[in-house]
């Protein structure tokens, strides 16, 4: 089953603030000049030009304010459609453009990676949260020579070097392509690799939950069909 958590508020834009802020102020200053009209020496008339400069400053904030008003709406409707676009996600297997993820106890983790040309031999590193390696898994160049060119899932059962279950808790990927020489390649890329559970908005933020990780919707680098789910069903034996 798949949810979406986290609460949605209407709260007071900026716009909406310093338009009652405005308002009060234009209130105040009607007031202001009314007074001193009616108040002035007939014969020696107040100049016109001060308040005519404070209504067209005025003029000019009252303008500024409703630009924001339709960047707001503008904004809010881009938050809308991301949000329905991100709702997409669930169900789905995706590779998040980072190689750490959170571990629980007794469970499984999965990356993928990428090989740039001339890679010939690999080695797979596990890396706990302080950076200690936990488990090392080096590949012969030969078995290496058949890898096909594209993205390569690796799955973790969760064991160290020696298969003792590590503890839950954040572990990273490192993957070190070498040449024919011996020389290692740059451009081994790394991946995050998932079912997205849910959708969960924490502050305002939308984080897909990726198989009990959170990452941010634009880190999502590929997206796959979940495999269908298994019958569940005992074949019947022959007596």
């Amino acid at each position: 089953m798949t949810t979406v958590t986290g609460t949605t508020n209407t709260p007071t834009t900026a716009a909406q603030t310093a338009c009652v802020s405005l308002a009060k102020n234009f209130d105040m200053f009607l007031k202001l000049l009314t007074t001193q009209l009616k108040n002035q020496d007939p014969t020696s008339p107040m100049d016109s030009k001060e308040f005519t400069n404070q209504l067209v400053q005025f003029s000019q904030v009252e303008q500024a304010i409703n630009q924001n008003k339709n960047l707001e709406k503008l904004l809010a409707a881009f938050m809308s459609q991301q949000a329905g676009n991100n709702l997409n996600f669930i169900g789905k297997i995706v590779d998040v453009d980072d190689n750490q993820i959170k571990l629980e106890e007794g469970g499984n983790a999965f990356w993928s990676y990428e090989l740039p040309k001339g890679v010939m031999n690999v080695q797979y590193r596990i890396l706990d949260s302080k950076g200690a390696v936990v488990r090392t898994v080096q590949v012969a160049a030969e078995e290496a020579a058949g890898f096909k060119s594209g993205r390569v899932e690796v799955a973790w059962d969760g064991q160290d070097s020696q298969g003792n279950e590590v503890p839950a808790g954040t572990y990273k990927l490192e993957v070190v392509g070498k040449d024919t020489a011996g020389k290692t390649v740059d451009g081994v890329k790394v991946y995050a690799r998932g079912y997205v559970e849910a959708l969960e908005t924490v502050d305002g933020t939308q984080y897909l939950v990726v198989s009990g990780n959170k990452f941010l919707p634009e880190k999502v680098v590929s997206v796959f069909p979940a495999p269908p789910p298994s019958s569940g069903g005992d074949e019947e034996e022959d007596s």
